[in-house]
């Protein structure tokens, strides 16, 4: 879809958003997996130099090689352990230990997705291979996601709440930047309050209409919803992601200008936001 302007919305489907020095990049914005020419759920914070992978979906990996990322990461975030948002994980540490291996690289996760890499460590080792013995392990320095107290990811100070998800799933929040990130969540009071003020307010918006589908129970929003969160959280600017279609991304981007009057730009493999 090319970009389109509706009064007093503005919707943005293009290649690059220029500004300043930090840039949001969206590698993947499929929800459950690869298609329509995306990857499944994967995003670049770039700021001062250093790179955050936020989320690690399958086909994310082919996209950092194909946009000269891959070799350059700092960190990782991972929001929860569903596969549409960390099963490249064993791309990226194969492409990390094979054929130089690479320093581990700090991962930062709900605690369901330590899990996920043993598991993963059992299924894919390669014995014959020291460096692939225990892939998972020796590719990445795992830490469990604290909700306490800010942390420390690559020079940023990152604050993490609970959604409503079937499995322990955390919306980010980077205040220095004024980037929210909601991850997998249905529209609570909780998380209108935690993305408050955000300048850049990334939103899930799996379908563009509630019908049929138990967004509470499940743990989604649609459309509206997302529309919603960021007329409630008065944002600046709402992105949207994480579609269950990316044919219908431009239908969910005008059901949720009736509830957002500001920007709202939509998301797409190799988008880049600026601020």
């Amino acid at each position: 879809m090319s970009a389109a302007t509706t009064s007093p919305h503005t919707i943005h489907n293009v290649d690059s958003i220029t500004s300043q020095t930090t840039e949001f990049i969206v590698l993947g914005c499929r929800a459950g997996s690869p298609g329509e020419g995306s990857a499944a759920s994967g995003y670049l914070i770039r700021h001062n130099g250093r790179t955050i992978l936020l989320d690690c979906g399958p086909g994310v990996v082919m996209e950092l090689t194909r946009l000269g990322f891959a070799d350059h990461l700092d960190a990782v975030l991972i929001s929860h352990a569903h596969a549409d948002h960390c099963a490249d994980l064993v791309a990226l540490a194969y492409q990390r230990l094979f054929p130089v291996p690479k320093p581990p690289l700090p991962l930062w996760g709900a605690a369901p997705v330590q899990q996920v890499l043993d598991a993963l460590d059992a299924v894919f080792s390669i014995p014959t291979l020291p460096a692939l013995a225990h892939p998972l392990s020796r590719a990445f320095a795992f830490m469990p996601i604290p909700t306490a107290a800010p942390f420390a990811v690559a020079d940023l100070l990152v604050e993490a709440t609970p959604t409503v998800h079937p499995t322990l799933t955390f919306a980010l929040r980077f205040a220095e930047l004024g980037l929210v990130y909601t991850a997998d969540a249905a529209l609570t009071d909780e998380l209108a309050a935690f993305a408050h003020g955000a300048a850049l307010l990334v939103s899930e918006c799996t379908y563009p209409s509630a019908d049929g589908h138990d967004l509470n129970g499940h743990g989604h929003m649609s459309a509206t919803h997302a529309g919603q969160l960021g007329a409630r959280a008065q944002a600046q600017r709402l992105l949207l992601t994480h579609f269950s279609a990316l044919s219908e991304a431009a239908l969910s981007a005008h059901i949720a200008a009736e509830q957002y009057s500001g920007e709202i730009i939509l998301a797409h493999p190799s988008l880049r936001v600026s601020f």
